[in-house]
């Protein structure tokens, strides 16, 4: 562990995990030493990454924990369904911290981007071969977009809705119209 963390979120942390190691443990010493050595597994080197595999630790114990106590032979099925489920959700929190702590241990050991020197860039930019993009190069919003007439899905929808209902009343009017011409009395139109 890096020399640079907090001590009091150290500490924190450190005073947490060993309750989990007690009952192994025997020893508040002996707990400690553990979670000193579980932590360290996960060479963390930030506060974030001390976080991450204090949670790791943290979920996949307790998920040990729900799994050992659903095998009590003398446990009801709900009971024993509810343990089971709350086993997966703790072990589903420890695999996606453990994605999250790796993602932010590669980021720190990256090495960082290096710029190009003004030199090697060439001194007139080269004339790039004039292709059409392909559809499928083309984002999402783009294509619909284009298939649209620039409008948004539901703008073409409201639209299209918008000519249905204007039709239908066209053929309502020329309905009436055409029954008054031939002298049949119609109800007035509903607007």
């Amino acid at each position: 562990m890096s020399a640079t963390l907090d001590p009091a979120i150290l500490e924190t942390i450190l005073a947490n995990l060993a309750l989990l190691f007690l009952t192994a443990a025997g020893d508040p010493e002996k707990a400690r030493h553990a979670a000193i050595q579980a932590l360290a597994a996960h060479d963390v080197q930030t506060e974030d990454e001390l976080r991450l595999a204090a949670e790791i630790i943290s979920f996949g114990f307790h998920a040990l924990e729900a799994l050992g106590q659903a095998g009590a032979p003398d446990l009801s099925l709900s009971r024993v369904l509810r343990l089971r489920g709350s086993a997966v959700s703790l072990s589903r929190e420890a695999h996606k911290s453990r994605r999250r702590l790796d993602q932010l241990r590669r980021a720190r050991l990256a090495p960082p981007p290096q710029a190009e020197p003004a030199a090697a860039l060439p001194s007139q930019p080269q004339p790039q071969p004039q292709t059409q993009p392909s559809k499928a190069a083309e984002p999402l919003a783009q294509q619909v977009i284009g298939k649209n007439g620039g409008m948004t899905w539901t703008q073409s929808y409201q639209k299209r809705i918008l000519a249905k209902r204007m039709a239908e009343k066209a053929k309502k009017v020329q309905a009436q119209q055409l029954a008054q011409m031939n002298g049949v009395a119609s109800p007035a139109p509903t607007l």
